[in-house]
């Protein structure tokens, strides 16, 4: 930020004679939580964004820039530094860096100075840092201490600091800017507002550098001028890595490196038992080789350095064998013995799934650490399948098999009606796979959308508990893979009846014997409860399991109630009847 806005004012004549303050320079944006703060009502990181975005197409195309930001990632982390743009990257990266920052953590404000003198070779070059903060370090480091230190290194390394939108409290924050200021030879500003920070940051932009200012004496005489040094070759960073098969994860160790020059053949670089690498190499078209030390895997490639990167994902291709053994044919929703050779390796996988679907597609797999032979369950429908041995590095199927699946049948036996809320006794047959199951549903309605069900591991014949709302329903065998339907008998529940007797008024406090007829299902109960309330949300209440009369205790509150006959299930009200309770005397 501070570099890019630091240009304001100028137009872009002045800047491209500004050549004293041409060079490396690295910009230190401070992404701390307080970023969010307001200046006359915008969000100080708002007013960043907005400048780069004015100012950006400004910048003299010989300046090289790069980008260094801290507490941008993460909160409570002092190690929240990053070089997003490195010295002489693109200027449309700067400005998208910028506006996708979200500030939400620390101010490590030292380290992220450090972290960008090292970038700019600051011990070999002269460097120019522009740090613009909005508070005071806060991960125990002392910046006027690191200041001094960096100075005494370095050749030439400057340290501009601007303070922006620092309040009366931000004292500590203005003194460690201004000594790591002055520590370099820098210039030091606060910034109260987007002006004052524009303009403080134009000044720094035109700060002469330090070999201008301490110009050499003319010699007395001429004297022969040195031999010109050869031009330095130029340079960039070359990524290399390596892949477990095409397409697999990266090899991360054991693994030898090898870069040739593509004109000479002379060795640029060797590399011995590591993963991934980064080296620096010089610009053009140079031959990578790479041997993997476990198995002498090989691979080889070229690298066009055209730029200041370039990379290159080498596979290594090993041919990997299996073989499976599998039945012809199978049932629907069965679990087949399947045995195997192949590498066996971390996450690889016997699957099965449709013969004419993409390799990757299955139905059902088996890792193959679960063992030799292992149990692969079959698709719930009919037809012809394959099952493959399939590599989880990058999901190749090294063989397959084919094998068809064939419909297995089942049956239910129940009568055509049956009482609302009783249970039946259900005699069925069928697979009885793991987790099949016996329900009562909606005509119509999807395989798991059943009212009640019963496991076909509970036994056969099993109890199966009706709705309680009369009307038509299903009794279905369903295969518990994919709730498939197996077979289904259609039933018809019919309305259950009840009855109450009991006095038409009682005092409150006092207990009142009731008579009642109904079915007398499991957990059935007579209850008193206030007029149109739900069937659950009774005052009082005793189980038809208690016998008929039963006795219950009317409210102390005097009022209107109602004593009702209730189903268990979904709490259905069957019969019901108002009774007065008086204010006892």
């Amino acid at each position: 930020m501070g570099l890019l806005l630091g240009l304001t004012g100028l137009s872009l004549p002045a800047l491209a004679q500004d050549t004293s303050a041409a060079g490396d320079t690295i910009l230190v944006f401070d992404a701390s939580g307080s970023m969010w703060g307001q200046i006359d009502g915008v969000p100080k990181i708002t007013i960043a964004r907005d400048v780069v975005k004015e100012l950006l197409d400004d910048l003299p195309p010989e300046r090289r820039l790069g980008l260094v930001a801290y507490g941008h990632r993460r909160k409570g982390d002092c190690k929240d530094i990053q070089t997003l743009v490195p010295v002489g990257g693109d200027r449309a990266a700067i400005a998208k860096a910028i506006a996708g920052m979200n500030p939400v953590g620390k101010t490590p404000m030292t380290a992220a100075v450090q972290q960008a003198a090292e970038a700019l070779k600051f011990t070999e070059n002269e460097a120019t840092v522009i740090l613009v903060s909005d508070g005071q370090e806060t991960c125990n480091a002392d910046p006027c201490a690191a200041a001094e230190k960096l100075a005494t290194m370095g050749i030439g390394l400057t340290v501009h600091t601007v303070g922006f939108g620092l309040g009366e409290e931000e004292a500590g924050a203005k003194g460690e800017l201004k000594c790591m200021a002055d520590a370099t030879g820098g210039r030091f500003f606060v910034a109260d507002d987007a002006k004052e920070l524009k303009d403080a940051l134009a000044q720094i932009s035109v700060a002469p550098s330090k070999k201008s200012k301490t110009a050499e004496p003319a010699p007395a005489k001429a004297e022969p001028a040195p031999a010109p040094e050869p031009a330095a070759i130029p340079t960039g960073k070359a990524s290399l890595e390596a892949t477990d098969q095409q397409g697999g994860p990266v090899i991360r160790q054991d693994l030898v490196w090898t870069v040739r020059h593509g004109a000479t053949g002379e060795v640029l670089h060797e590399s011995d038992a590591t993963g991934k690498l980064e080296v620096e190499l010089p610009r053009g078209v140079h031959d990578v080789s790479v041997v993997r030390g476990s198995d002498g895997a090989t691979a080889e490639g070229e690298i066009k350095l055209t730029g200041d990167r370039a990379s290159l994902s080498l596979p290594l291709v090993v041919e990997l064998k299996a073989t499976l053994k599998v039945p012809a044919t199978a049932a629907a929703g069965s679990k087949v013995r399947v045995i195997w050779t192949g590498p066996g390796e971390g996450n690889d996988y016997i699957s099965v799934g449709p013969a004419d679907a993409g390799n990757s597609k299955h139905a059902n797999y088996t890792r193959t650490k679960d063992g030799n032979p292992l149990q692969l369950l079959m698709p719930p429908t009919a037809g012809t399948y394959e099952v493959r041995y399939v590599s989880a590095k990058n999901h190749d199927v090294l063989t397959r098999e084919s094998i068809d699946v064939t419909e297995v049948g089942a049956s239910v036996e129940v009568p055509a009606k049956a009482p609302a809320g009783s249970t039946l006794r259900v005699a069925w047959t069928g697979p009885d796979y793991a987790n099949d199951y016996i329900s009562v549903a909606k005509v119509g309605s999807a395989g798991r959308s059943e009212v009640n069900y019963t496991r076909t591991s509970a036994g056969n014949p099993l109890k199966l508990l009706m709705p309680a709302e009369p009307g038509p329903y299903e009794v279905r065998y369903v295969q518990s893979q994919s709730h498939k339907i197996l077979a289904s008998q259609p039933i018809e529940t019919t309305k259950v009846s009840a009855t109450l007797d009991a006095p038409d008024s009682g005092v409150s406090g006092t207990r009142i014997k009731v008579s009642w007829t109904g079915p007398d299902y499991a957990n059935d109960y007579v209850s008193i409860a206030k007029v149109g309330s739900a069937g659950r949300s009774e005052v009082g209440y005793q189980r038809t399991s208690r016998g008929s009369p039963l006795e219950l205790t009317l409210p102390d509150d005097p009022g209107t109630y109602e004593l009702r006959y209730v189903q268990n299930q979904t709490h259905r009200i069957l019969a019901s009847k108002p009774v007065t309770v008086t204010a006892a005397p």
